[in-house]
């Protein structure tokens, strides 16, 4: 290719780009849909905490053996 049809460096770099900005804007969807998706967990998991804030202590309580408890599994019958 003779050098006056080589094309600039400026044309060269958005062309390389233009799978990237196609990769981005495919994107865009998921992640505003992550996004969204972990602050309305944000939101629910701290109205749950602010109105059973012992909920998760009372979870972790019973799922402890109790002193003395049978160890035996589910599959031991």
């Amino acid at each position: 290719m003779p050098a006056d049809r080589v094309p600039s460096w400026r044309a060269t770099a958005a062309l390389a780009a233009l799978p990237v900005l196609v990769l981005a804007i495919a994107a865009f969807p998921t992640a505003a849909a992550f996004v969204a998706a972990a602050l309305a967990g944000a939101v629910a998991g701290a109205a749950l905490q602010r109105r059973f804030p012992d909920a998760l202590d009372r979870i972790v309580d019973r799922a402890r053996p109790a002193p003395g408890d049978d160890q035996a599994g589910a599959a031991d019958g």
